[in-house]
This record gives C-alpha cells, sequence and structure tokens, in this order.
C-alpha cells in the first residue's frame, strides 16, 4: 500500500507539471545602429540584453539571457522557459520561436530606435506595461 501511494502522488506531480500552463514572458525588440536591444517585462532572468547584429546574423536567446543552440538549459520555475533566434535583416528582424512560443516565425520592420514587444503569443502593440 505505501509504495502505491509513493508511485501515486509521484504520476499525480508529473502529470501536473506536463500540463501546466507554460510562464509568460514579455520583451521589447528595439533596433539600433550596431544590433538589438532587448528589455524583459516579465518573465526572464536578465532585465536588459545590447548586443552587436549585422544584417544576415542570428544570434539565439531564451530566458536567462544570450544562448547557443548547443547550451544546455537550466530549469527554473520562476522563469519562463523559452528558445527564439533573432536574424538582423535590412528593415527589421526575423524571429524564430524554437521552444516555448505559440509562434514559429515573426518578421517586422523596425526603423533604428523603433521598438516591438514579443510575447509568447506573437507581436503585441508597443505600450507601457
Amino acid at each position: 500500500m505505501r509504495s502505491f501511494f509513493i508511485i501515486l502522488v509521484g504520476v499525480v506531480c508529473l502529470g501536473t507539471s506536463c500540463n501546466s500552463t507554460p510562464k509568460e514572458f514579455l520583451l521589447l525588440f528595439e533596433n539600433t545602429e550596431n544590433g538589438v536591444k532587448i528589455s524583459s517585462r516579465e518573465g526572464c532572468a536578465f532585465s536588459e540584453l545590447a548586443f552587436n547584429l549585422k544584417e544576415g546574423e542570428i544570434q539565439e536567446i531564451n530566458q536567462w539571457g544570450m544562448s547557443d543552440p548547443n547550451d544546455k538549459v537550466c530549469k527554473s520555475a520562476d522563469f519562463a522557459r523559452f528558445r527564439i533566434t533573432i536574424k538582423k535583416v535590412k528593415n527589421g528582424f526575423i524571429l524564430e520561436g524554437i521552444e516555448g512560443t505559440t509562434w514559429k516565425k515573426l518578421s517586422f520592420d523596425l526603423p533604428i530606435n523603433g521598438g516591438q514587444w514579443i510575447d509568447r503569443n506573437g507581436m503585441r502593440l508597443l505600450e507601457e506595461k
């Protein structure tokens, strides 16, 4: 009986975590002269990232910050879990949702110093949260 209870509790706990709603994230992408600036309002360990990204270059990010496709990502209940690649193109960006997004690809024009909100469901209107 005791073994059955432990197994049942384990199955219930595992089932709950697998079916739980993913944590939300909210990011502001800003086009800069030399690359991109990303501000996190929700769901990330970082508050701001800024890095050089030339036209045609690709950079992956996740809830911890800049990442590499070969990195092993630590899980945390405190943050959203996502992986996105960012490719700078002539007039903006192409984002690919690898994990933790409901979208596969987003593409948008963004002038220098312009901004675009992104969350797990896609693009949002540019507004302060």
